[in-house]
């Protein structure tokens, strides 16, 4: 049994539309990366996408898009010249490394019945002051959660 020669990969892609227009899509963003880092060649940044005339760029830190939305009407006037799409540019400060997420604490176990009671009573004795609020309040939370 002989099998058909086997395609290269490329020109089964480029035959696809869908990716012939991301092709497209990402030449783009990789020439406007390359005009920003002829630019700002000092200036950490990254070309993230183009949508609705608006240039997203990421930096590595707050500083850096502090610095970066300084620059920006020199940016835009010099990425206008090779690319009349963008009308706008948007930094976005990235953030390295993902924050542990803070640990799920166990809920607290309800206030028993007896003491709830001893609440009740304490609340009763006392004057009319925000103390007193919220020991009702404490106790009407309670005995919801019931």
């Amino acid at each position: 049994m002989k099998s058909a020669p086997a395609r290269p990969a490329a020109s089964w892609l480029d035959a696809e539309a869908s990716f012939r227009a991301l092709a497209a899509r990402v030449d783009r963003l990789v020439a406007l990366q390359a005009r920003l880092a002829e630019a700002c060649p000092r200036i950490p940044m990254a070309v993230m996408s183009l949508e609705a005339a608006t240039l997203t760029v990421a930096t590595p830190n707050a500083a850096w898009a502090a610095r970066l939305r300084q620059m920006a009407p020199t940016l835009l006037e010099v990425l206008r010249r090779d690319c009349a799409q963008v009308s706008r540019i948007r930094i976005v400060p990235q953030r390295h490394g993902a924050a542990p997420a803070p640990a799920a604490s166990a809920p607290r176990p309800a206030v028993p019945p007896h003491a709830l009671a001893e609440l009740a009573r304490l609340t009763a004795g006392i004057e009319a002051s925000p103390l007193k609020q919220a020991l009702a309040n404490l106790i009407r939370h309670q005995r919801r959660a019931r």
